[in-house]
């Protein structure tokens, strides 16, 4: 009853107002509870290809899984509650994915194939086990494998070896370290029989070999191997000489520069004795063992071994001997320094016996020989700026590692279209409130004041005195 008196009495414009906050608080609570309550979609596949996605997408309408497709088709979506049983469905079914075909292909195989299929499909298969096998390595979006396997028969033998072509896609700033090249070369020539690993190219995207061509000429290949041995030593020595300064001075307070010389020459000395026989000859007499002995002689008479030739005949002997020989073959490594220099740059000034010390500490890390030619340099930059200039610390920045701030993780709540909805539904909520509280309070009637017949006379007589005693102007008229 009260509510019914209390809605009688408020005005029309307050009746309507209120009616209308109701209804506007019913939809934004009917659509709260919607977003709510509705399906939470997750990833259950990201950055996939566009065919990759063609067969996923296939299987999940056969299996009548809903989905949703984002990023441009390349992430594919399912609700929360079935993505990890979603996800095992598609890997079971051994589904074609990123265009190759492994030994499933075997799986329903007809009976009535030729051999000349058979053949092919082998090779398509192993195409596409070695594809899979390649994708699983970090750096690899995608990759393609070419198998070219020259035909063989029962009275028909290659002429030519089998060869192998990788094309790869890496990923965005993503490169191949040499190793894993070679590791890629490994792998495909231990898959397919008679492939040697220098019979595999592997390309990237850009149509750029990743391999090294097989040379006739060894000096062309020799001086590679010798850059990169020369990059890798220069590379170790800056790295123990950086980390000793920075652990002494700070990080970026000092620069360090190697620059070594590396002995490639690669030769091969073979060193032949010979090794007197056992036992001690006579002076003069022959050392070792008779292996043949001939006798020869003009005129006819017995040869044979041991008799004496006829008096007046021309005879000679021959005796072949074997003595020990001992062949000893010598290959020096390559590689090793055959000079360097050091280059140290300071940011802070230092003092001659600082200088000094730091020199010998740098000499004692790099492996400093003076009979090499070595040589080491060591200087502050104070010593190379000029009047008027900035000092280095403020022309070089420093090298130290710049420190950003951590990400601060999102918040895992309704999200800002939750929150707007609960905003406004509270504003809703007060503005009706404070219009219901003030349509209720009653109106201050404020009751004219009567005046006495006292009060109102001395009033008149005021007003009369003023006025009287009020000045009248006057003003001339010019013509």
């Amino acid at each position: 009853m009260v509510i019914a008196e209390s809605w009688k009495a408020l005005a029309p414009r307050a009746r309507i107002g209120i009616a209308a906050g109701v209804v506007l608080i019913a939809c934004l609570t009917v659509g709260l509870g919607i977003w709510a309550y509705r399906a939470d979609y997750q990833v259950l596949f990201a950055d996939v290809s566009t065919a990759d996605a063609a067969a996923m997408t296939a299987e999940l309408d056969k299996q009548k899984v809903p989905y949703r497709l984002a990023d441009n088709g390349t992430t594919i979506l399912v609700p929360q509650e079935i993505v990890y049983k979603t996800r095992l469905k598609l890997m079971g079914n051994q589904m074609p994915l990123h265009g190759a075909v492994g030994f499933e292909v075997f799986n329903n195989a007809d009976f009535g194939m030729t051999e000349f299929v058979q053949k092919v499909n082998y090779q398509r298969a192993i195409q596409g086990e070695l594809t899979r096998t390649i994708l699983a390595i970090e750096d690899v979006q995608a990759a393609r494998v070419h198998l070219a396997i020259p035909e063989q028969g029962l009275f028909k033998k290659a002429l030519t070896r089998p060869k192998a072509s990788v094309t790869l896609t890496m990923k965005k700033d993503r490169t191949l370290a040499p190793e894993q090249v070679t590791g890629i070369q490994r792998l495909v020539a231990a898959s397919v029989p008679d492939i040697a690993s220098g019979d595999v190219t592997v390309l990237d995207q850009h149509g750029v070999a990743l391999t090294r061509p097989v040379s006739a000429d060894a000096a062309a290949d020799s001086s590679g191997a010798g850059l990169e041995a020369k990059r890798g030593t220069e590379s170790y020595l800056a790295k123990k000489v950086t980390e000793v300064l920075d652990r002494s001075f700070g990080a970026g307070v000092a620069v360090a520069s190697i620059d070594v010389a590396l002995n490639l020459d690669q030769s091969r000395i073979t060193t032949e004795e010979v090794l007197p026989a056992k036992g001690q000859a006579a002076e003069g007499g022959p050392a070792g063992v008779i292996v043949r002995e001939r006798h020869t002689s003009s005129e006819a008479g017995d040869l044979s071994a041991g008799a004496p030739p006829r008096a007046g005949g021309n005879s000679s002997t021959e005796s072949d001997y074997q003595v020990g020989r001992r062949v000893e073959q010598l290959v020096p490594a390559s590689g090793g320094i055959r000079r360097m220099t050091v280059a140290v740059l300071m940011r802070q000034p230092l003092t001659e016996d600082q200088v000094a010390k730091l020199k010998e500490v740098v000499m004692l890390a790099v492996g400093y020989n003076e009979a090499r030619g070595d040589a080491i340099v060591v200087y502050p930059m104070a010593q190379f700026q000029q009047v008027g200039a900035p000092s280095a610390a403020e022309a070089v920045p420093a090298a130290g590692p710049v420190q950003t701030e951590a990400p601060v993780p999102a918040r895992q709540d309704m999200g800002p279209v939750a929150v707007a909805l609960a905003a406004l539904t509270a504003l809703v909520l007060l503005a009706g409130l404070v219009y219901l509280l003030r349509a209720r309070r009653p109106a201050v009637v404020v009751a004219p004041v009567r005046l006495g017949t006292e009060e109102r006379a001395r009033m008149v007589a005021d007003i009369r005195q003023w006025i009287e005693q009020a000045p009248v102007v006057t003003g001339e008229v010019r013509k």
